[in-house]
C-alpha cells in the first residue's frame, strides 16, 4: 500500500501542534479507504518551548507518528528541505507528501478532496487554495487579506503558472515523482529563499521541472491559531515580490541555454 506523509514543520507551536496532529490522525481510516497509509512527521525547528516534547508524546500515543528534530534553528526553508529529504528517504514511487503550516490554521479534513483531485485529474501538486468559489478565510486582518489578494494578481502576472491562483498557501499535496525531479534538477537542498517566500519558490521550481497543478477550496481558520504570528507581513511581501522576479528571470535564462 502506498503512503501519504503529513509533514508539519513547526517552531514554537506548543499551543497548536498537538491538536493538529490529533486532527491528522483522525483522517487515518478515511485515507486507508482511499488506498493510503498515513505517516505523520512533526519537524521541530529547535523550538524554545514544549513543541518537541508534545510531538514526542504524540509519537508514543499514535502509530506511524514521528519526530524529526533540528539540532539548530534552520527557519522555514530548513523545514522545507528537511521535509523533502525525509520524504525521498522514507517514501517511494506512488507515495504522496502533504505539507501544511504547523499552527493549526489548516484543517487536515480537506486532504480527501485534494487527494481526489490529484488522482482524478492526474496532477503532480494540488493546492488548498484561498481563491476557489467555495473557499473562506476566517480571522485574518483586513489589511493582510488585501495584501494577499494583490500578491495573487502580481504572482499570476509574473510567474504565470497554469491553473494556480494561490502561490503562497503552504497546504499542498505533492507526488513522489515530482519531488524527486525537483531534487534531481536543483540538488539535495533545492529551496534557498529564507523568507516565507520559500513556499512560492518551491511551487515555481516544481513547475520548471514539469509539474501540473490543481486547486481545491478550503476554509483558512486563522482564528484557530494560538500565540503570536511569526510573520513580518511587510518584510515578507517585499521579499516575495523580488523573489518572484528572480525566479522568472532565472527560468528564462535556463531555457535559452
Amino acid at each position: 500500500m502506498n503512503k501519504i506523509f503529513a509533514i508539519l514543520p513547526c517552531y514554537n507551536e506548543e499551543l497548536n501542534i498537538g491538536e493538529l496532529i490529533d486532527k491528522w490522525y483522525a483522517q487515518k481510516d478515511g485515507l486507508l479507504e482511499s488506498g493510503y497509509e498515513l505517516v505523520i512527521v512533526g519537524i521541530d525547528d529547535c523550538s524554545t518551548d514544549n513543541t518537541k516534547k508534545i510531538i514526542e508524546g504524540k509519537s508514543e500515543e499514535y502509530s506511524n507518528t514521528f519526530l524529526y528534530a533540528h539540532p539548530v534553528n534552520k527557519g522555514l526553508v530548513g523545514g522545507l528541505n528537511s521535509a523533502i529529504s525525509y520524504f525521498l528517504d522514507n517514501g517511494s514511487e506512488g507515495d504522496l507528501m502533504t505539507l501544511m503550516d504547523g499552527d493549526n490554521t489548516h484543517d487536515p479534513k480537506y486532504v480527501h478532496a485534494m487527494l481526489k483531485k490529484l488522482k482524478d485529474e492526474n496532477k503532480d501538486c494540488v493546492i488548498a487554495s484561498r481563491y476557489c468559489k467555495d473557499s473562506e478565510v476566517v480571522g485574518v486582518a483586513g489589511h493582510r487579506e488585501f495584501m494577499s489578494d494583490m500578491a495573487k494578481l502580481y504572482y499570476s502576472f509574473v510567474l504565470r503558472v497554469p491553473d494556480v491562483k494561490d502561490y503562497t498557501c503552504g497546504y499542498r499535496i505533492y507526488t513522489y515523482d515530482i519531488i524527486k525531479k525537483l531534487v534531481d534538477e536543483y540538488g539535495k537542498d533545492p529551496i534557498v529563499e529564507k523568507s516565507f517566500a520559500c513556499m512560492m519558490e518551491l511551487l515555481y521550481k516544481i513547475y520548471t521541472v514539469g509539474a501540473t497543478f490543481g486547486e481545491t477550496g478550503f476554509e483558512l481558520r486563522y482564528d484557530n491559531k494560538q500565540g503570536a504570528s511569526k510573520m513580518n507581513v511587510f518584510k515578507t511581501m517585499k521579499k516575495s515580490l523580488s523573489t518572484a522576479v528572480k525566479l522568472r528571470s532565472a527560468n528564462k535564462r535556463n531555457r535559452k541555454k
